[in-house]
């Protein structure tokens, strides 16, 4: 499985510190964004990763390098225009096709706890055999996210019947209500190939961007397999300043002393080894 880290967004909604530093480069807890998802992608078992990067994203790849640090072999992809998660993805095409496995895509601005889950999902992805798996959580607003129709829960696991991208009005949203909540996408995707094809032909949607929200609908319509994991644990998507401040809220707010000392040693040796690095 390679993983693909989406990190080309300008954060226009975090200036005007984005306008000097990548949104992937600010802290959470005791590292960037960015670190915390190559830790992800570690305990999803991935070692090959593609990142993709932008306008301004520069300092990312100065940070990043090779991946020599973190023992994941990376590499980039330049998205020229911000046309979408699905373009970016679209992107990496010819990075990947010749290897031929899954693909587990993570948005760079993702903060998933306990990461566990990641692997479990990766796992569940391969044993379904699915063209698409989906880590979904409840939200009440689904306005901010692409949401799901689910056709119940056997465990943790239910199919998707069918996908919209950021629900605008109560009649696009509707019917995927169900007691009251809504099940978003937290950003997290396990990928056969077989989603390059259908992106291809993926006309831009909403924001006039290529979703692959609409090109995984396309594929539940062509009676492919995609399944949804529902996951009840810690999501920090760090978008705006009030979810990067209550990020750091959520990140702090239940650990003692003892444990913010414990990561400040994890900065400090992970410090060193970048210095011996270079």
């Amino acid at each position: 499985m390679i993983g693909i880290i989406p990190a080309a967004g300008r954060g226009s909604r975090l200036k005007p510190i984005t306008d000097a530093i990548p949104k992937e480069l600010l802290i959470c807890g005791n590292k960037p964004l960015i670190e915390h998802a190559l830790d992800s992608m570690k305990i999803a078992g991935i070692n090959r990763v593609c990142i993709v990067t932008g306008h301004k994203k520069g300092p990312l790849m100065d940070f990043i390098k090779d991946g020599a640090l973190y023992n994941i072999d990376v590499d980039y992809v330049y998205q020229t225009r911000a046309l979408g998660l699905g373009h970016a993805i679209l992107c990496t095409k010819n990075k990947t096709k010749d290897d031929g496995g899954d693909l587990f895509v993570l948005n760079g601005d993702t903060v998933i706890e306990p990461k566990t889950i990641l692997s479990e999902m990766a796992r569940v992805h391969k044993k379904e055999k699915s063209v698409a798996t989906l880590l979904v959580h409840e939200v009440s607003d689904p306005r901010r996210w692409g949401v799901a129709k689910l056709d119940g829960f056997k465990s943790n696991i239910a199919q998707v019947t069918k996908l919209f991208e950021k629900p605008q009005n109560e009649s696009e949203w509707k019917e995927f209500e169900r007691d009251g909540k809504y099940y978003a996408i937290v950003g997290v995707y396990c990928l056969s190939q077989k989603i390059y094809d259908y992106l291809e032909k993926t006309a831009p949607g909403r924001g006039n961007e290529i979703q692959l929200t609409d090109a995984i609908e396309a594929a539940i319509k062509n009676k492919e397999k995609v399944i949804a994991m529902h996951f009840s644990g810690s999501w920090l998507d760090i978008g705006t300043p009030k979810t990067f401040l209550l990020a750091q809220w959520d990140f702090f707010r239940n650990k003692k002393e003892a444990e913010v000392l414990a990561l400040a040693a994890e900065w400090d040796e992970h410090a060193s080894k970048a210095n011996l690095t270079g």
